[in-house]
């Protein structure tokens, strides 16, 4: 979903044809399918250089391997991963480095971005020297998305950040402040991007985040220039908790591993308590979402965090079957017919009342979630009209989202609970 409350209109995203074959064959979602296989591929579990070596190069007797007598055949490749959630990425840890791969597999033509991430004098295998090399822990980093904001905030690294895009976006106080004294500075964003400011400011790397077959001219001269660019697709995870989990990235850049993975912990303890409170309950009221634009509806994939939350929440998603992280495009008078019904509707769109719905269509009027009131919007915490929180502190509060949403579904459960990010539309 875009920030401003418009699910990202990709339609069904697209896997390698590897996942597809095995989709046939279980009915795990593919993003997960897809996480599995790369992380097979990458990850090496006690394998030695000399075993490496057979590994890579027995296919041509003729090549010369890397790890010759000139080379350091003592160096032992041995990885370890802590991500247990997310689909787009995966962090291996060895000895003295660590590896990120970031998989874009929202594109047509899926492929890797795979980075070193090491301190000065760190020694790394032969077969990952080809590979960006960043020097952490970063201290002089560029942010195009303030929806990763939170990240530095949860790592405590914020003052990391020299540079940020679009503040008019920004929720956080003392960031916004930061840029309007200036201390902060502002860069643009896309090809507005100021790429000779960057340069000025000696950025070390940009975070930033990408979308399905989006080419940005910008982000490939920073790469010809050796600024690395991470682009990050957390919107694709298919939990709350794997949205989350990006945040490990965060940490390995600014040298915050362990304050990360423990407030990571807390975080995902709170959120499966709360998720154990309706597991068993059998109302499950059905809900829907978003709100039609120029003839269709955009709904969440079947596979995506919206959908899964919901499920958390004790609630039927009705486009839960439906597969796909990105938006479903569907036809109105198909929402109209199957989601007339439901019980409960929420996110829809920018709205704060019953007007701002129907001046979409008069239509929505008959929806039985809106005869009821059961419309719920994830606006309550907005700043100078435009800067929502939901899209910014949310991705680092899964768990408040997801009290929020039992809360509005079954109110019982969580008595003393009081809304958070959504309000009640009337």
């Amino acid at each position: 979903m875009h920030r401003d409350g418009k699910e990202f209109k990709s339609g069904r995203v697209r896997r390698p044809a590897i996942v597809k074959l095995l989709r046939e064959k279980s009915t795990v979602s593919m993003a997960r399918h897809f996480c599995i296989i790369v992380r097979f591929i990458f990850s090496s579990i006690r394998i030695s250089a000399l075993v490496s070596s057979v590994l890579f190069y027995s296919c041509d007797q003729k090549t010369k391997s890397p790890y010759s007598e000139k080379s350091n055949p003592t160096i032992e490749i041995e990885s370890q991963s802590t991500i247990h959630y997310a689909v787009g990425f995966d962090l291996l840890t060895y000895q003295n480095y660590k590896i990120l791969h970031l998989f874009r597999h929202y594109n047509d033509n899926a492929d890797t971005l795979s980075f070193v991430l090491k301190e000065n004098g760190a020694e790394v295998a032969s077969q990952f020297k080809s590979l960006i090399q960043i020097h952490v822990p970063l201290k002089n980093m560029a942010l195009l998305h303030s929806s990763y904001l939170p990240f530095f905030s949860l790592c405590e690294t914020t003052d990391h950040i020299s540079a940020i895009s679009e503040a008019k976006y920004v929720y956080d106080k003392d960031i916004y402040n930061a840029v309007k004294s200036g201390t902060l500075s502002e860069i643009g964003y896309g090809e507005t991007l100021d790429l000779e400011r960057l340069l000025e400011l000696g950025i070390s790397a940009v975070v930033t985040v990408g979308w399905p077959n989006v080419p940005n001219k910008s982000q490939q001269v920073l790469g010809e220039l050796d600024v690395p660019v991470l682009i990050f697709s957390d919107w694709q995870e298919t939990t709350l908790l794997g949205r989350l989990e990006w945040v490990k990235i965060v940490a390995a850049l600014t040298g915050a591993d362990e304050l990360a993975d423990h407030e990571f912990l807390e975080i995902e303890k709170r959120y499966n308590t709360l998720k154990s409170c309706v597991i068993d309950n059998s109302n499950q009221p059905d809900v829907i979402c978003n709100l039609p634009y120029k003839g269709s509806w955009y709904m969440p994939g079947g596979d995506s965090y919206v959908s899964n939350v919901i499920k958390d929440a004790g609630a039927n998603y009705l486009w839960s079957d439906e597969e796909g992280t990105g938006g479903l495009q569907i036809d109105f008078e198909a929402v109209y017919a199957k989601g007339i019904a439901a019980d409960f509707w929420i996110n829809p769109g920018s709205a704060n009342t019953f007007e701002d719905i129907i001046s979409n269509d008069e239509r929505l009027k008959d929806f039985q979630s809106f005869k009821a009131s059961n419309v719920y919007n994830s606006n309550n915490r907005v700043v100078r009209g435009i800067a929502n929180d939901y899209w910014e502190s949310a991705i680092v509060k899964p768990d408040m989202i997801l009290a929020d949403l039992i809360k509005i579904f079954h109110p019982d459960f969580l008595p003393d609970h009081k809304l958070y990010y959504y309000k009640q539309i009337r």
